[in-house]
């Protein structure tokens, strides 16, 4: 976790610094395609970082259209420097989003009222610099998927199966190990 008082951006990772996988995806709490990603991500990405193997790096990418600028509000309220705290955030944010992602007033609603989630002031920065990283890489749309630095080109959240995306995340992950 680093020094909330200074000015580096942090993103939410979970697992050791050091592990020998890194897993790194592009998110928006108010995609979709981003909250099948987060709980298949949950269920066989996570023991990987409970067990030491995988970094798993969650970088919000802000956008303004439509569901997705509900999501970028959201955003604002996960704490990104506790992993704990933040992943458990995202969880529950992307398991209620049908509920919240309609309406600017029912985004604050949850994250205020009903997470009891404060706003996080360092959310604007990092957006910022998740936006200007997922741009310079010429990504288009959310999630998108790194491992280990390499795009993971054959996930395909909209024509794929749970239990497809899940298999290809463990079949690449045990690959590496």
């Amino acid at each position: 976790m680093k020094n909330r008082y200074t000015a580096d951006i942090e993103y939410l990772t979970v697992g050791l610094e050091n592990a020998s996988i890194e897993v790194e995806a592009f998110v928006n709490l108010g995609c979709p395609y981003s909250a099948k990603f987060f709980e298949i991500a949950s269920n066989v990405i996570k023991p990987y970082t409970d067990s030491g193997h995988v970094k798993f790096v969650v970088k919000h990418v802000d956008r303004t259209k439509d569901q997705l600028l509900r999501g970028t509000i959201a955003n604002n309220y996960v704490d990104h420097d506790d992993p704990v705290e933040g992943f458990a955030a995202m969880k529950k944010l992307f398991r209620t989003q049908r509920s919240w992602v309609k309406s600017f007033r029912k985004t604050l609603e949850m994250c205020e009222d009903e997470l009891g989630l404060p706003e996080q002031t360092a959310a604007y920065e990092r957006g910022a610099a998740v936006l200007e990283d997922f741009n310079e890489r010429g990504l288009k749309i959310v999630p998108t998927v790194f491992i280990n630095g390499e795009h993971l080109t054959e996930y395909k959240p909209a024509d794929q199966s749970d239990e497809e995306i899940g298999r290809l995340f463990t079949e690449r992950i045990e690959s590496l190990k």
